[in-house]
């Protein structure tokens, strides 16, 4: 040990000398390193690509857009096609036109039985007009030809007597009434078509209107036809 610390007496100088000279040696090796990386780093790099390279790679990108966007067209269409192929949506749909007609078809019973309840009234007095005597063809071609309070639609056929109720009520309104007439021209059915805004008294007043009613006849062949009769009411 003791030789040990006279070794270092004697040599220590050399040995600070030595460290010290190994550490700047160190130093400016790591700075000179450092400078060359930042040069390196801090040279602008300059890549020279060929004109024709380029429009080529835009093109191409422009090209790849155009078949992204048709894709998705495409998508698009498919899906709006499969969707008006869903037959999901058919049933749907028929389900849907099914419940309207029997709503439709209920309403239109409800209205039959309303209608059913709706009295005549045998001791009414109107007016009615008549057509005896006068030309068929006269009849058809001039008669209600225009704005009418009366208004009635049998086809080929022409009223024989016809009463008048649009002036008998204190109230206004339209009347429609659903007829059947024989082949002798006898109104056997009459069926007011009821709404939410309809009187009572006029639907009594259309109602015996509609059975007093005469036609023409016909063949006894052809049957019974189906008509309406529509009283324009004026209000007094």
């Amino acid at each position: 040990m003791n030789n040990l610390i006279k070794a270092y007496h004697k040599y220590k100088d050399g040995l600070i000398v030595t460290l010290s000279f190994h550490i700047i040696l160190f130093l400016l090796l790591n700075i000179n390193e450092f400078r060359v990386k930042k040069e390196f780093f801090e040279t602008e790099m300059i890549i020279d690509f060929p004109e024709e390279e380029i429009v080529n790679d835009f093109q191409e990108q422009e090209k790849s857009a155009d078949e992204n966007n048709n894709f998705a067209s495409h998508q698009q269409t498919n899906v709006a096609s499969n969707r008006a192929a869903d037959p999901t949506n058919d049933f749907f749909d028929e389900s849907y036109q099914r419940e309207l007609e029997e709503a439709q078809n209920l309403a239109k019973d409800v209205s039959q039985q309303l209608s059913k309840e709706i009295p005549t009234i045998d001791d009414l007095q109107m007016p009615e007009e008549t057509t005896e005597g006068i030309d068929p063809d006269s009849i058809l071609n001039n008669l209600y030809s225009g704005e009418s309070n009366i208004e009635y639609y049998l086809e080929e056929r022409y009223h024989i007597r016809l009463p008048i109720p649009v002036y008998l009520s204190h109230n206004g309104g339209k009347i429609k009434v659903n007829i059947t007439v024989n082949p002798d021209g006898k109104v056997i059915e009459a069926t007011p078509v009821i709404t939410n805004d309809n009187n009572k008294q006029l639907l009594s007043y259309a109602k015996t209107a509609a059975m007093r009613t005469r036609f023409n006849k016909i063949p006894s062949g052809e049957g019974n036809q189906e008509g309406y009769i529509e009283y324009h009411f004026v209000a007094q």
